[in-house]
């Protein structure tokens, strides 16, 4: 049996990215995940991004240090395997690509440890255990009493969550002003006068990680509340109330993405922003699924 190492990093949308690709490999070939919450954010010092898995329903223990990228000289190690890796047949790899997710999937013999590198930025690498998928990224740790009053409001509510998500230093653009939005408001305006046009007596839930941008801008006729009380090692709480949400506005975010995804409402209406032009916030081209709404931006 092959030891999979799954190696976790950045925000917790990229990192739920990585477990459900590493989980749908590990099922189909019978191998043992191991989760390495460790080598990437031991050096995170530009976003302060942490493992947050611990508080979802996941299947997978967590490496021992050992089997990481211990410091000091851990993220060299790393990137010497990935460049030799590129030169070696997959079966000799230290590491696996999305490139070589199909021989992987077909049962192509893999050296053990092998460690799972890259986003995996499409449903595409997990489509195979979706359902088992849905019911391990679950939260299922315990919400705050101001979220769960919240949670209790969009229960009884045609709920709509609404995500923006501005630069605050990301990668995309270190160069923007903190409060430049990656994408405009005009944005919401046409995705709000679409979703309406479909939802009767819409609720809105706002998040951001600039929650006065939206306050500011917001001039729609429609009950809203801006959540605002989850911010750092909460942000789950976020998370966990999006996916409470019946119907979905997101923006170039994979944490609003995969509450959409997460959803349950089998008639769920996703309205999302396109995935190019000035802001290119996924690595797949498929990222979006065909059966949600896209907007041009």
């Amino acid at each position: 049996m092959t030891r999979i190492i799954a190696r976790l990093h950045d925000g917790l949308g990229n990192q739920l990215f990585i477990y459900a690709a590493a989980r749908a490999i590990a099922e189909a070939r019978g191998d043992e995940l191991l989760l390495d919450t460790y080598s990437g954010f031991a050096r995170d010092r530009k976003y302060g991004a942490t493992s947050q898995l611990e508080h979802f329903a996941v299947k997978a223990p967590v490496a021992p240090l050992a089997l990481s990228y211990p410091l000091p000289f851990g993220r060299h190690i790393r990137d010497l395997q990935v460049s030799i890796s590129r030169q070696l047949p997959l079966k000799h790899r230290f590491v696996i690509r999305e490139a070589d997710f199909d021989a992987v999937m077909a049962g192509s013999p893999l050296r053990s440890p092998v460690r799972l590198e890259g986003y995996w930025q499409s449903e595409r690498y997990f489509a195979s255990i979706a359902d088992k998928i849905k019911d391990e990224l679950r939260v299922v740790s315990p919400l705050s009493q101001r979220s769960r009053e919240i949670a209790d409001v969009m229960a009884n509510s045609e709920a709509v969550c609404l995500h923006a998500r501005q630069m605050l230093g990301a990668h995309h653009d270190f160069s923007a002003p903190a409060t430049t939005p990656q994408t405009s408001f005009s944005y919401y305006e046409e995705a709000v006068a679409r979703l309406v046009q479909r939802v009767p007596n819409p609720t809105f839930f706002c998040f951001s990680d600039n929650v006065a941008w939206l306050r500011e801008h917001w001039n729609f006729p429609y009950p809203v509340h801006f959540v605002d009380h989850n911010r750092g090692d909460r942000s789950y709480e976020d998370f966990a109330l999006m996916c409470l949400c019946r119907h979905f506005i997101i923006g170039t975010s994979t944490f609003s993405w995969w509450g959409a995804w997460l959803a349950r409402n089998p008639g769920k209406i996703v309205i999302a922003p396109e995935n190019r032009g000035r802001v290119r916030w996924g690595s797949e081209d498929d990222l979006l699924p065909k059966r949600w709404d896209v907007l041009k931006v």
